[in-house]
């Protein structure tokens, strides 16, 4: 597929997402209510219900643990005193930039993925292994994410890096590129670093591209306490509910598509 229609095919995809989950879907429900008021008032009241129960309830910090709780069960934190293959590599997965980061020269990497490399430099420190970073650049950006991936490891953390993928679009891409990288070196297991929400998506397809993989989630929500700030809305609580309810999406769509 020629760059430009993979670039659009993905705007597309990320536009519809956007739109239909949270928190668009609902604000768009809410605002069809009201545009529906006076023609269907109880076609809008119940839009607008809707819309404002599922906003508000994704927003409490406790329902947002109950979504993201499965997967964080299912992908325990990495031990470090586990044995790992000689032929072995560490993969981290860009996880998104920063655009107007005037204190890093206009462009840098976001919080996300900067949770990302914490873990990965912890883990290569711990495991002397070699470190593969992952991320293309987006269209309105002037780097691709994994040149600003490899200057964050060494710079900040002061880490080397041996492999820049710097193509990709999306995970499927970033899978399919490290892949080509880690063969050509002899290498046929990942130590795979991103966040735990994003691990049941992202290892099915680096495994559909021949390798072994040994998850390294990280970014932990579920475990928390609770308390009274837990029945309470909080941006952050949307924030991980949108992350999990999207990666849910994202892995069925890729069950779909297989």
């Amino acid at each position: 597929m020629p760059s430009d229609l993979a670039e659009l095919g993905l705007w597309t995809k990320q536009l519809i997402a956007g739109l239909l989950l949270v928190p668009s879907g609902p604000l768009i429900a809410i605002v069809l209510g009201l545009a529906l008021a006076r023609r269907r008032p109880r076609l809008a009241l119940s839009l607008i219900v809707l819309g404002t129960f599922v906003l508000v309830a994704l927003s409490l910090p406790i329902v947002a643990a109950q979504i993201a709780a499965p997967v964080e069960r299912a992908y325990p934190p990495f031990d470090e005193r586990t044995p790992v293959p000689a032929h072995a590599a560490i993969v981290v997965l860009g996880g998104g930039l920063t655009h107007g980061a005037l204190d890093y020269g206009g462009e840098t990497v976001n919080a996300t993925t900067l949770t990302r490399l914490r873990r990965a430099a912890r883990l290569a420190t711990a495991t002397r292994l070699p470190v593969l970073v992952a991320g293309g650049r987006p269209r309105d950006a002037v780097s691709a994410e994994g040149d600003l991936m490899a200057d964050a490891l060494t710079r900040d953390f002061h880490v080397p890096v041996r492999w820049i993928e710097r193509e990709s679009l999306d995970t499927d891409d970033n899978a399919r590129y490290a892949a080509v990288m880690l063969k050509a070196a002899g290498i046929d297991t990942a130590l795979l670093v991103t966040e735990v929400q994003h691990m049941h998506r992202a290892q099915p397809m680096f495994e559909a591209r021949g390798l072994h993989v040994i998850p390294v989630p990280t970014d932990y929500y579920a475990g928390q306490r609770i308390g009274l700030f837990s029945f309470i809305p909080s941006t952050l609580a949307l924030r991980r509910s949108s992350i999990a309810i999207h990666e849910h999406v994202g892995a069925l769509w890729a069950r779909l598509r297989a």
